[in-house]
């Protein structure tokens, strides 16, 4: 009997979820783009009404007197039908998962296929090499405008993208993808005065590699973006501004602005964890907040002298 026979409830081992405890870096990059979902659905159809959407409670029909005391012909079909609509959202999910995870270091050249039991080891590993000597140094400096109050939490953090995976990276036959190969490469923040914070992000950071036989991925810098919550306590907005890497590398600056209603948390909204990542055109936000009502985060970049 083999591993799949061994599990009773149908599903192949290798769709199952199962955490991610070996990169932590990785772990920001999920934490970051479901942030980046959260924030772009809030500001799109609004907050959640108080007590979450309202559900239509399901109603036992009205069968008639000689039909109620006969056994249904379809409820066994209909709870059939109902685990396999579950073992279905799990194998979407495992493949939703599989489409952004991190990938292990790379096997040796010539290997040729890995087994599965190889590949889930090596979902645990994070896939990226940091440069030693990296040179292409850029200071980011964060500025504060009108703040409702202070930030005890103030985190920068920059993103890097393979931008070749369906050729260089490895391929999962289950669930028929190649992973998405990112990274989020949190780096320090000093801080200069109550509205003002600078630090130094390389883009230059991640080595291109040969990871897995089959051609050099390349990595690209992609955003750098600042987490900033007034305490950091889990239920409190995290106000996540982000600025281009184009624009890093311009020497530019991008300005985000935020309702203060939020600070620390907005009163109104219902998610465990919400975010705010701000509008770049003042237009764009309530007609009705005046300049009083709003804050502006800045982030602006100037390339270091080394």
């Amino acid at each position: 009997m083999n591993r799949h026979d061994e599990n009773d409830d149908g599903i192949d081992p290798r769709m199952k979820l199962r955490a991610n405890a070996g990169d932590k870096l990785h772990d920001l990059q999920l934490r970051r783009d479901l942030d980046i979902v959260n924030g772009r659905t809030a500001n799109e159809l609004g907050p959640l009404p108080p007590g979450g959407l309202p559900v239509a409670p399901r109603r036992k029909p009205n069968l008639p007197a000689s039909a109620s005391t006969m056994p249904l012909p379809m409820k066994a079909g209909h709870q059939e039908n109902e685990t396999m609509d579950f073992k279905s959202m799990a194998v979407a999910a495992s493949m939703a998962l599989a489409a952004c995870a991190p990938v292990g270091e790379s096997p040796q050249s010539g290997q040729g296929n890995r087994t599965t039991e190889t590949q889930d080891a090596d979902m645990d590993k994070p896939l990226r090499k940091l440069n030693p000597q990296p040179k292409r140094a850029y200071t980011i400096t964060v500025t504060l405008a009108n703040a409702p109050g202070p930030f005890a939490f103030v985190e920068a953090a920059a993103q890097f993208d393979v931008t070749n995976e369906t050729e260089c990276g490895d391929y999962l036959e289950l669930p028929g993808v190649y992973p998405r190969m990112t990274t989020l490469e949190v780096f320090p923040l000093t801080k200069i005065s109550d509205t003002e914070y600078q630090g130094t992000v390389y883009a230059d950071l991640i080595l291109d590699e040969d990871y897995f036989g089959n051609g050099v991925c390349r990595w690209e810098f992609t955003t750098v973006s600042v987490a900033l919550k007034a305490t950091g306590a889990k239920a409190e907005t995290r106000f996540l501004p982000d600025i281009d890497a184009k624009d890093v590398l311009a020497q530019g600056m991008e300005t985000k602005h935020f309702w203060k209603g939020g600070y620390p948390r907005d009163p109104g909204t219902s998610l465990d964890n919400p975010v705010d990542l701000g509008q770049s055109q003042r237009s764009r936000m309530d007609p009705e907040f005046t300049d009083d009502d709003l804050f502006t985060i800045t982030l602006g970049s100037k390339e270091a002298q080394r």
